[in-house]
């Protein structure tokens, strides 16, 4: 079939337009992945890999600009239109490509702002019960249906309602939690002195989750209850290492040292690290359930005996003295034979004690 010499032209041009553009992705393509090796070895890429989105995505859209072209019924103005879009997602994905390594960057530096994802999960308890429950403002009442509340008497009903509280699924947050009042239980019981700083604090704790105590000795502790196939990196160390250095800054006359404790390891690197910085580290060390978490206190102001459960106002802010007659009850029942009561000051706007 004879064509006009325009026509031919044309389709020869668009023809290498096409190949220049896949080729050109193909190579943006293979550079993205080089790039974000690099940068996954902190090595300076951002900019770079942004501008690569923002030509990936102007390639993408000349190619399909030009498939509408040559159609046997040209599209030209929806062509137009995929170029103008094309143009508009470049610049879109350029700025988000590069805000998205730029926190992936700061993430590495700074390990602790990665637990600003997981602020969605900083809730209340889950309940466990229908939520038409409105016996009491009690917590104990959001682990027990309002049948089991009514049936059961005080020292019952506080026993189930721990026992499911271990039980039940928790959020990342509550998990480390959790964790962190178990290293901080051992640290009590061994005389130290402590402060739940990662609880008390939340995202401003810096690493520094439990301070203990003894003697003029303060032991910084990072906590962390990951699953076994993550790894801790030199980065956590690196962060305990600077909340050390500022302790120390700040108590010159104290001994201060660091303690990371994790139930899963640490990296060659990280370990490597954490022995020269002088940093001891606990690795595989799982948290034991069956530890008794009860907080049995007595009131220095009144002499009242007074348990705390987990889910109680006061639990963190409770220090177990033992040279008072405090202990850690494993249940409710041998808080109350030992002549504790339970607190009443639940949560904030509750009743004091």
């Amino acid at each position: 079939m004879f064509l006009p010499q325009e026509v031919e032209k044309s389709l020869r041009h668009f023809t290498k337009v096409t190949a220049d553009a896949r080729a050109l992705a193909e190579r943006i393509e293979e550079g993205q992945k080089l790039l974000e090796t690099m940068l996954e070895n902190r090595f300076a890429g951002i900019e770079l890999i942004a501008e690569a989105w923002a030509e990936y995505e102007l390639a993408r859209g000349k190619i399909e600009a030009d498939d509408l072209i040559r159609k046997s019924h040209p599209a030209y103005q929806s062509a137009e239109v995929v170029r103008a879009k094309s143009k508009e997602l470049a610049v879109i994905r350029k700025r988000a490509k590069y805000l998205e390594q730029l926190l992936k960057l700061y993430e590495w530096h700074v390990p602790w702002l990665t637990e600003l994802r997981d602020l969605e999960e900083e809730e209340s308890y889950v309940k466990l019960a229908s939520a038409d429950v409105d016996t009491t403002d009690d917590p104990v009442s959001e682990w027990l249906t309002r049948e089991g509340w009514a049936s059961l008497p005080p020292v019952a009903r506080n026993q189930r309602a721990l026992d499911r509280y271990w039980k039940a699924k928790k959020s990342r947050w509550q998990v480390g939690r959790d964790y962190e009042r178990y290293v901080g239980y051992l640290y009590e019981a061994d005389g130290f002195d402590v402060s739940y700083y990662g609880i008390e604090k939340g995202l401003e704790d810096l690493g520094r989750d439990v301070i203990a105590l003894k003697d003029g000795l303060i032991e910084v502790t990072q906590c962390k209850r990951w699953a076994r196939e993550k790894t801790i990196h030199e980065k956590h160390v690196f962060q305990l290492f600077g909340t050390v250095t500022a302790f120390r800054i700040d108590n010159p006359d104290a001994s201060v040292t660091g303690r990371f404790v994790t139930t899963t390891k640490l990296s060659e690197r990280a370990r490597a690290f954490a022995q020269r910085l002088e940093i001891k580290v606990d690795e595989g060390f799982a948290l034991d359930e069956s530890n008794p978490c009860i907080k049995c206190n007595v009131s220095m102001t009144t002499g009242e005996k007074i348990y705390h459960l987990p889910f109680d106002q006061m639990y963190d802010a409770t220090v177990v003295h033992t040279e008072r007659g405090e202990f850690y009850a494993r249940t409710v029942e041998e808080a109350e034979q030992a002549g504790f009561r339970r607190a009443f000051r639940w949560r904030g706007g509750q009743a004091s004690e």
